[in-house]
Protein backbone atom coordinates (compact mmCIF):
# COMPACT_ATOMS: atom_id res chain seq x y z
CA UNK A 1 0.00 0.00 0.00
CA UNK A 2 1.18 3.71 -1.03
CA UNK A 3 1.79 5.24 2.73
CA UNK A 4 1.63 8.91 0.99
CA UNK A 5 -1.95 7.81 -0.29
CA UNK A 6 -4.38 10.74 0.88
CA UNK A 7 -6.79 7.43 1.07
CA UNK A 8 -7.16 6.77 4.46
CA UNK A 9 -6.96 3.06 4.83
CA UNK A 10 -9.07 0.41 5.30
CA UNK A 11 -9.69 -0.96 8.85
CA UNK A 12 -9.50 -4.68 9.34
CA UNK A 13 -11.39 -5.81 12.71
CA UNK A 14 -11.57 -9.85 14.32
CA UNK A 15 -13.52 -11.18 17.34
CA UNK A 16 -11.75 -13.90 18.22
CA UNK A 17 -14.18 -15.75 20.52
CA UNK A 18 -14.02 -19.56 21.73
CA UNK A 19 -16.10 -21.34 18.91
CA UNK A 20 -15.13 -19.16 15.73
CA UNK A 21 -13.40 -16.33 14.50
CA UNK A 22 -15.17 -13.46 12.91
CA UNK A 23 -13.89 -11.07 10.34
CA UNK A 24 -14.70 -7.33 9.34
CA UNK A 25 -13.52 -4.57 7.18
CA UNK A 26 -14.47 -1.44 7.95
CA UNK A 27 -13.70 2.20 6.62
CA UNK A 28 -14.58 5.20 10.07
CA UNK A 29 -18.01 4.78 9.31
CA UNK A 30 -19.26 1.31 7.99
CA UNK A 31 -18.74 -2.21 8.41
CA UNK A 32 -17.97 -2.85 4.72
CA UNK A 33 -17.47 -6.94 4.82
CA UNK A 34 -17.91 -10.07 7.25
CA UNK A 35 -16.89 -13.27 7.42
CA UNK A 36 -15.64 -16.21 8.96
CA UNK A 37 -11.96 -17.33 9.67
CA UNK A 38 -11.52 -20.49 8.02
CA UNK A 39 -7.62 -20.95 7.08
CA UNK A 40 -4.84 -18.78 6.45
CA UNK A 41 -5.64 -18.61 2.36
CA UNK A 42 -9.27 -17.07 2.79
CA UNK A 43 -7.54 -14.49 5.08
CA UNK A 44 -4.57 -13.60 2.32
CA UNK A 45 -8.04 -13.71 -0.55
CA UNK A 46 -9.71 -10.91 1.83
CA UNK A 47 -6.53 -8.81 2.04
CA UNK A 48 -6.09 -9.26 -1.92
CA UNK A 49 -9.82 -8.45 -2.33
CA UNK A 50 -9.20 -5.06 0.05
CA UNK A 51 -5.71 -4.28 -0.53
CA UNK A 52 -6.73 -0.34 0.99
CA UNK A 53 -6.78 -2.23 4.48
CA UNK A 54 -3.66 -0.95 6.32
CA UNK A 55 -4.70 -0.82 10.05
CA UNK A 56 -6.13 -3.58 12.41
CA UNK A 57 -7.55 -4.09 15.45
CA UNK A 58 -8.42 -7.80 17.18
CA UNK A 59 -10.14 -9.04 20.88
CA UNK A 60 -9.39 -12.42 21.60
CA UNK A 61 -11.79 -14.34 24.30
CA UNK A 62 -10.37 -17.91 22.22
CA UNK A 63 -7.22 -19.06 20.86
CA UNK A 64 -5.42 -16.93 18.12
CA UNK A 65 -3.78 -19.27 15.80
CA UNK A 66 -0.43 -18.45 15.69
CA UNK A 67 0.27 -18.23 11.56
CA UNK A 68 -2.99 -15.98 11.02
CA UNK A 69 -1.47 -13.49 13.86
CA UNK A 70 2.07 -13.48 11.92
CA UNK A 71 0.68 -12.63 9.09
CA UNK A 72 -1.66 -10.17 10.60
CA UNK A 73 1.12 -8.29 12.48
CA UNK A 74 3.30 -8.21 9.16
CA UNK A 75 0.64 -6.56 7.09
CA UNK A 76 -0.90 -4.12 9.75
CA UNK A 77 0.06 -0.91 11.17
CA UNK A 78 -1.04 -0.29 13.67
CA UNK A 79 -2.13 -3.43 14.78
CA UNK A 80 -3.35 -3.42 18.04
CA UNK A 81 -4.74 -6.12 20.48
CA UNK A 82 -7.02 -4.72 22.50
CA UNK A 83 -7.50 -5.12 25.99
CA UNK A 84 -9.07 -2.78 29.16
CA UNK A 85 -5.42 -1.70 29.18
CA UNK A 86 -5.70 -0.40 25.76
CA UNK A 87 -6.40 3.57 25.25
CA UNK A 88 -9.74 3.69 24.56
CA UNK A 89 -11.82 6.40 24.49
CA UNK A 90 -14.01 5.75 27.43
CA UNK A 91 -12.99 6.28 30.80
CA UNK A 92 -12.55 2.36 32.85
CA UNK A 93 -14.32 3.05 36.81
CA UNK A 94 -13.60 -0.56 37.27
CA UNK A 95 -11.34 -1.76 40.69
CA UNK A 96 -9.61 -4.66 38.40
CA UNK A 97 -9.36 -3.27 34.57
CA UNK A 98 -7.07 -6.20 34.03
CA UNK A 99 -9.48 -8.62 34.63
CA UNK A 100 -12.12 -7.14 32.65
CA UNK A 101 -12.77 -9.01 29.22
CA UNK A 102 -11.67 -7.00 26.04
CA UNK A 103 -15.01 -8.38 24.21
CA UNK A 104 -17.22 -7.05 26.99
CA UNK A 105 -15.48 -3.36 26.94
CA UNK A 106 -15.28 -3.41 23.63
CA UNK A 107 -19.35 -4.03 23.58
CA UNK A 108 -19.73 -1.19 25.83
CA UNK A 109 -18.02 0.76 23.38
CA UNK A 110 -19.91 0.04 20.69
CA UNK A 111 -23.38 0.86 22.28
CA UNK A 112 -22.50 4.25 23.57
CA UNK A 113 -20.98 4.91 20.31
CA UNK A 114 -24.63 5.04 19.14
CA UNK A 115 -25.92 6.65 22.00
CA UNK A 116 -23.10 9.15 23.08
CA UNK A 117 -23.81 11.08 26.27
CA UNK A 118 -26.31 9.01 27.83
CA UNK A 119 -26.98 6.83 31.09
CA UNK A 120 -26.78 3.33 29.66
CA UNK A 121 -27.46 -0.08 30.90
CA UNK A 122 -26.08 -2.46 28.05
CA UNK A 123 -27.44 -6.60 28.56
CA UNK A 124 -24.85 -8.84 26.27
CA UNK A 125 -26.79 -12.34 26.42
CA UNK A 126 -24.39 -15.04 25.55
CA UNK A 127 -22.70 -17.57 27.27
CA UNK A 128 -22.94 -15.58 30.46
CA UNK A 129 -25.49 -12.59 30.53
CA UNK A 130 -23.32 -9.50 31.74
CA UNK A 131 -24.75 -6.27 32.66
CA UNK A 132 -22.84 -3.78 31.86
CA UNK A 133 -23.49 0.39 32.94
CA UNK A 134 -22.30 3.37 31.00
CA UNK A 135 -22.92 7.07 32.59
CA UNK A 136 -23.75 10.15 30.99
CA UNK A 137 -20.56 11.54 31.03
CA UNK A 138 -19.10 8.30 28.88
CA UNK A 139 -17.89 6.17 31.83
CA UNK A 140 -18.13 2.54 32.24
CA UNK A 141 -18.74 2.05 35.67
CA UNK A 142 -19.33 -1.65 35.79
CA UNK A 143 -21.73 -4.09 36.00
CA UNK A 144 -22.82 -7.77 36.76
CA UNK A 145 -22.17 -10.94 35.43
CA UNK A 146 -24.50 -13.88 35.29
CA UNK A 147 -25.33 -17.50 33.66
CA UNK A 148 -26.53 -17.59 30.41
CA UNK A 149 -29.78 -19.34 28.97
CA UNK A 150 -27.75 -21.94 27.55
CA UNK A 151 -25.87 -22.95 30.67
CA UNK A 152 -28.51 -22.77 32.93
CA UNK A 153 -30.20 -25.23 31.15
CA UNK A 154 -27.30 -26.85 30.46
CA UNK A 155 -26.32 -26.93 34.60
CA UNK A 156 -29.67 -28.09 36.03
CA UNK A 157 -29.33 -31.36 33.58
CA UNK A 158 -25.11 -31.90 34.40
CA UNK A 159 -25.98 -31.42 38.34
CA UNK A 160 -29.15 -33.29 38.63
CA UNK A 161 -29.83 -37.11 37.88
CA UNK A 162 -33.03 -36.77 36.20
CA UNK A 163 -33.88 -33.46 34.62
CA UNK A 164 -33.56 -33.73 30.63
CA UNK A 165 -31.11 -31.44 29.09
CA UNK A 166 -33.54 -28.81 26.85
CA UNK A 167 -33.77 -25.04 25.24
CA UNK A 168 -35.32 -22.48 25.17
CA UNK A 169 -38.80 -22.60 23.18
CA UNK A 170 -40.34 -19.17 21.75
CA UNK A 171 -43.78 -19.70 23.62
CA UNK A 172 -43.33 -20.05 27.44
CA UNK A 173 -46.06 -20.33 29.76
CA UNK A 174 -45.79 -18.70 33.27
CA UNK A 175 -45.89 -21.45 35.01
CA UNK A 176 -45.12 -25.42 33.40
CA UNK A 177 -47.65 -28.25 33.84
CA UNK A 178 -44.88 -30.78 33.26
CA UNK A 179 -41.03 -30.97 33.75
CA UNK A 180 -40.24 -29.91 30.47
CA UNK A 181 -42.74 -26.83 30.49
CA UNK A 182 -41.61 -25.95 33.97
CA UNK A 183 -37.41 -25.91 32.88
CA UNK A 184 -38.57 -24.02 30.25
CA UNK A 185 -40.38 -21.43 32.30
CA UNK A 186 -38.31 -21.08 35.38
CA UNK A 187 -35.10 -20.59 33.15
CA UNK A 188 -36.42 -18.05 30.72
CA UNK A 189 -38.74 -16.29 32.87
CA UNK A 190 -36.25 -16.57 35.82
CA UNK A 191 -33.66 -14.39 33.04
CA UNK A 192 -36.78 -12.13 32.10
CA UNK A 193 -37.36 -11.20 35.80
CA UNK A 194 -33.73 -10.38 36.55
CA UNK A 195 -33.50 -8.36 33.77
CA UNK A 196 -37.21 -6.54 33.93
CA UNK A 197 -35.29 -5.80 37.72
CA UNK A 198 -32.59 -3.74 36.15
CA UNK A 199 -34.90 -2.00 33.98
CA UNK A 200 -36.84 -0.86 36.98
CA UNK A 201 -34.21 -0.08 38.87
CA UNK A 202 -32.55 2.28 36.36
CA UNK A 203 -35.68 3.71 34.80
CA UNK A 204 -33.35 6.91 33.08
CA UNK A 205 -31.14 4.61 31.51
CA UNK A 206 -31.43 3.61 27.67
CA UNK A 207 -31.44 -0.19 27.66
CA UNK A 208 -29.30 -1.87 25.17
CA UNK A 209 -29.30 -5.74 24.42
CA UNK A 210 -26.63 -7.37 22.17
CA UNK A 211 -25.46 -10.81 21.89
CA UNK A 212 -27.04 -14.41 20.32
CA UNK A 213 -29.89 -14.49 22.83
CA UNK A 214 -30.70 -10.69 22.24
CA UNK A 215 -33.59 -10.53 20.17
CA UNK A 216 -35.10 -13.40 21.67
CA UNK A 217 -35.28 -11.63 25.13
CA UNK A 218 -36.30 -8.36 22.94
CA UNK A 219 -39.75 -9.81 21.79
CA UNK A 220 -40.81 -10.94 25.59
CA UNK A 221 -39.60 -8.23 27.93
CA UNK A 222 -42.31 -4.92 27.01
CA UNK A 223 -40.23 -2.23 28.15
CA UNK A 224 -38.49 0.29 25.01
CA UNK A 225 -35.53 -1.69 23.78
CA UNK A 226 -32.93 -1.31 21.58
CA UNK A 227 -31.77 -4.40 20.65
CA UNK A 228 -28.84 -4.69 18.07
CA UNK A 229 -25.67 -7.23 16.34
CA UNK A 230 -21.96 -6.70 16.16
CA UNK A 231 -21.31 -3.73 18.56
CA UNK A 232 -17.95 -5.25 19.40
CA UNK A 233 -16.94 -4.57 15.63
CA UNK A 234 -18.15 -0.95 16.31
CA UNK A 235 -16.23 -0.42 19.51
CA UNK A 236 -13.39 -1.78 18.40
CA UNK A 237 -13.06 0.21 14.97
CA UNK A 238 -13.69 3.40 17.36
CA UNK A 239 -10.72 2.18 19.63
CA UNK A 240 -8.63 1.88 16.18
CA UNK A 241 -9.95 5.21 15.16
CA UNK A 242 -8.86 6.62 18.26
CA UNK A 243 -5.35 5.06 18.05
CA UNK A 244 -4.32 5.33 14.66
CA UNK A 245 -1.48 7.72 14.33
CA UNK A 246 -0.58 6.72 18.03
CA UNK A 247 2.29 3.99 18.96
CA UNK A 248 0.02 1.26 20.25
CA UNK A 249 0.65 -2.28 19.95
Amino acid sequence: MNNQSTTPPLHFIADMGNSRIKLFVADRRRILHSAIYRDLPDLRKLFDLFPRIGAGIYVASGKVPADMLDFLTRRLNPFIHFTALTPCPMKIVYETPETLGGDRLAAVIGANAFFPNANLAAFDFGTAITINFVDQNNRFTGGNISPGLSMRFKALHDYTNRLPLLGAPENVGETGQSTQSAIEAGVVNGIIGEITSYILKYPDRKIIFTGGDAFYFARKIKYPIFAFSNPIVFGLNKVLISNIGKCVI
